[in-house]
């Protein structure tokens, strides 16, 4: 299947504290070992994906791990790309952040986050320590994740980086509403189809520190809830191997409905299912992530998606889509189809087909559109 990278949680631990923070609430008690990380990634690096992002929590806040997982993917044949996020708190000065830069050769991109909640916590000037060291260090690519709430926000953050407009990129999302945010409007778009896109994260997948596989970065709320029965977990390293967990996902059509249509899929699954659409009537959602994540916690959203990925005109569609998009060959069947059920009549010709555009379980076939550039500059 195809990824564009991985995230590679390293802890869960963050001493930072934004008030927008997902771990919000949550133990942040689950850490893995230098061995689990090492062979993780040498996992991913043997199946080919490109790119290796580590995350956390704070990844910095433990070090030699960090240092363990880099150190795996620099070594590695296959050469990917390596990437890390990070609140830039270890940015007192050049000096620490030149010590700290030299101690992972060859990384190539750091993912800078900054924004109201983060330089609440973390000084601007660190942030700036960062940019620079990395610049110094020839650090190919550094990004700017810039999450907002309101509008205005997006220009106070990128004025305080000006004269790097040359050399960094900015990566913009909007915050996903929590009782520790206040905004002074209400903020985010219906869940109509037009309004959402058919590409997403989930050409991204996360491995957690206990091992867990999850289809995008919304796994990181297995911190705080259960997700293995949510079509975002793929499995557990420690029971199965990295290949295994891909060969059983290539054959999910709950998680390969997601991968296809993205957030705009999801929204025509509110927009053909009256009782979907009646739970969620009213309700704006601040992007894809937001409507994805609430709807499939849901339990009519969750039967919605199996009902649709049970039927076999859909999973036609996903295939077919699946070629065009990703250019992959839906694997064979594991067990052939049953056959119809004694006592039941047989198609009659002309009559129309169960799943097909207009019955009941039909999703219309929902509009391609290319990813989501990165948006640049300042």
């Amino acid at each position: 299947m195809h990824f564009n990278s991985i995230l590679v949680s390293v802890t869960e631990i963050c001493t930072v504290g934004c008030r927008h923070c997902g771990f919000t609430g949550s133990t942040r008690d689950r850490q893995p070992t230098a061995d689990d990380i090492g062979r993780w990634v040498a996992q991913a690096c043997d199946s080919g994906i490109p790119e290796i992002i580590f995350t956390g929590g704070e990844p910095f806040q433990r070090f030699r791990m960090l240092k363990s997982g880099v150190g795996a993917a620099a070594g590695h044949p296959g050469a990917p790309r390596i990437s890390v996020f990070t609140s830039s708190f270890w940015g007192r000065s050049p000096a620490a952040v030149d010590k700290i830069l030299e101690q992972l050769p060859g990384l190539t991109r750091l993912f800078l986050s900054t924004d109201v909640y983060h330089q609440e916590r973390v000084p601007t000037q660190h942030v700036v320590n960062v940019i620079e060291g990395a610049i110094a260090r020839g650090i190919p690519e550094i990004s700017l994740c810039i999450t907002i709430a309101e509008d205005h926000e997006e220009e106070q953050i990128r004025s305080l980086y000006r004269r790097f407009e040359d050399r960094v990129l900015v990566h913009v999302d909007r915050v996903i509403p929590t009782p520790f945010i206040k905004t002074a409007h209400q903020v985010g778009v219906p869940p109509d189809p037009e309004n959402f896109s058919a590409s997403c994260y989930l050409e991204t997948p996360l491995i957690n520190p206990n091992g867990d596989l999850s289809a995008c970065h919304i796994g990181k709320a297995g911190a705080y809830v259960t997700l293995s029965d949510l079509a975002y977990f793929m499995g557990n390293l420690h029971e199965k191997s990295f290949g295994e967990i891909l060969d059983d996902a290539d054959h999910n059509y709950e998680y390969q409905f997601l991968r296809v249509y993205g957030p705009q899929g999801v929204a025509r699954m509110v927009a053909s299912s009256p009782t979907v659409r009646k739970l969620f009537k009213g309700t704006n959602f601040t992007n894809g992530c937001d409507l994805c994540y609430k709807l499939l916690r849901s339990l009519d959203g969750r039967a919605r998606l199996r009902e649709i990925a049970a039927d076999p005109f859909q999973r036609d569609l996903i295939d077919a889509v699946r070629l065009v998009r990703f250019g992959e060959r839906a694997p064979e069947p594991r067990r052939p189809a049953p056959g119809p059920a004694l006592g039941t009549p047989l198609p009659v010709p002309g009559a129309p087909v169960p799943g097909a555009p207009g019955s009941l379980v039909g999703v219309p076939l929902p509009l391609i559109d290319a990813p989501q550039p990165v948006r640049s500059g300042m």
